[in-house]
C-alpha cells in the first residue's frame, strides 16, 4: 500500500498486500463469527448453512480473501473455512480453473504458556490441518502479549516464511513502534512484513492518532481493519431505542450508541445517492483511506452488501464530511 494511493474499487479490482505480490480484493471477509457461540451466537442464530452461503456470495461478488484465527471458536472457524475451501477446490477441479482459490489469512495467539518458537511451529501446523492447506497465505501474530516480547515471535515468523509454511507474514494490534521493529527484524532476514491488522472504523480512529497508519504507509505495510462496522453499530441497525445484544452493548454501545443517530443520518444521506447502505458507506470510507477492511459475515445478505461497497466511490467532499463528523 503506497502512502499516497487510494485503493481502486470494483468487483474485479485487486490491490497488493504490502509489497508481497499477493493480490487481494479491497475488502476481505472476517470470520470471527464462524464458530463463536458465546459472543456471536453461532449454532443458535445461524449455522454452517448460512456461512456456506456467505462464503459463496463473497467469491461470486469479487471478495477473494478471508481472515480467521486459531482463537476463533477454538479452531472451529479455521475448520469451517477449510471445509468450504476444500469443497471449492473440488468444484474448481470439476468445472475448470476459472474458480480461483481464495486467499486465507490466519493468526497465532501467544498464550502465556507458549514460551518457545517451537510453539509457533506447532500452532501453524495445527492451523494447516484445520484449514486443509499446505501453506498459509498470510500468517499473523494476533497480539504482542507478554511474557515473550513481540520481537521474539516476529523473528520466529521469519523461520516459517523461510521454510515455506507461510507465504507472507503480518502482525496484529501492534503499535507504531512495534511495527517498525517488526519490519526491521524481518528485513534483516530478507522477509517482508506484509500487514498490521488493527481495529479501525469511523467510530475507532485511533490508528490515525497513535501513528500506526502513518508508520504503515511509510513502510509500505498494509493496514487491515478489523471491526470496520463497529460490530454492527455502523450498519444503522442499532440505535438508542434498539441496542445490540448484551455483550456487544457493553463493549461498544455504551460509548457510542447515544451519539450515533446524527452519524447514521449523515451516512443514510450519502448512501441514498448511490442506492447503497450505511454499511457500504463505512467500508467505502476505509477503502478510500487506503485501508483493507474485513467486515464479519454471517449470511449471504451481509456478504452481498459488503461486496457492493466495492462498486462505487465516495467523492472527496463526502469523504471529508465523514472524516470531520467523526
Amino acid at each position: 500500500m503506497k502512502s499516497s494511493s487510494v485503493l481502486q474499487v470494483g468487483a474485479g479490482s485487486r490491490t497488493e498486500l504490502g509489497v508481497t505480490g499477493i493480490k487481494v480484493s479491497p475488502i476481505g471477509a472476517g470470520t470471527w463469527q464462524w464458530g463463536a457461540r458465546f459472543y456471536w451466537g453461532y449454532g443458535r442464530d445461524y449455522g454452517t448453512k448460512e456461512l456456506s452461503e456467505a462464503f459463496v456470495a463473497c467469491l461470486e461478488r469479487g471478495v477473494n480473501w478471508f481472515d480467521t484465527a486459531e482463537l476463533y471458536g477454538r479452531g472451529l472457524s479455521e475448520k469451517i473455512l477449510g471445509t468450504f475451501v476444500t469443497s471449492r477446490d473440488h468444484e474448481s477441479a470439476t468445472k475448470g480453473p476459472s474458480l480461483a482459490r481464495p486467499i486465507i489469512a490466519t493468526k497465532f495467539f501467544p498464550y502465556p504458556w507458549r514460551w518457545h518458537r517451537s510453539s509457533l511451529r506447532r500452532a501453524v501446523l495445527a492451523s494447516l490441518r484445520r484449514l486443509k492447506a499446505e501453506s498459509i497465505d498470510l500468517y499473523q501474530i494476533h497480539f504482542p502479549l507478554p511474557p515473550r516480547g513481540s520481537g521474539y515471535w516476529v523473528d520466529a515468523l521469519g523461520d516459517l516464511a523461510q521454510d515455506g509454511l507461510v507465504k507472507s507474514v503480518g502482525v496484529s494490534n501492534f503499535s507504531a513502534d512495534q511495527t517498525k521493529r517488526a519490519h526491521e527484524t524481518l528485513g534483516r532476514r530478507g522477509v517482508i512484513l506484509a500487514s498490521n491488522q488493527v481495529g479501525y472504523s469511523l467510530l475507532n480512529r485511533s490508528a490515525e492518532s497513535n501513528g500506526v497508519l502513518e508508520t504503515c504507509r511509510e513502510l509500505n505495510v498494509s493496514v487491515i481493519a478489523y471491526g470496520p462496522l463497529a460490530e454492527g453499530l455502523l450498519t444503522g441497525k442499532y440505535l438508542p431505542g434498539s441496542p445490540p445484544p448484551f455483550f456487544r452493548r457493553m463493549r461498544w454501545a455504551r460509548n457510542h450508541l447515544h451519539s450515533l443517530p446524527p452519524l447514521i443520518s449523515l451516512m443514510n444521506d450519502i448512501a441514498s445517492k448511490y442506492d447503497a447502505t450505511p454499511s457500504q458507506v463505512a467500508l467505502n470510507w476505509l477503502v478510500r483511506n487506503g485501508v483493507l477492511p474485513i467486515p464479519g459475515i454471517k449470511s449471504a445478505t451481509q456478504a452481498t452488501d459488503n461486496a457492493a461497497s466495492m462498486n462505487w466511490d465516495l467523492s472527496d467532499d463526502e469523504f471529508a464530511i465523514l472524516s470531520d463528523a467523526t
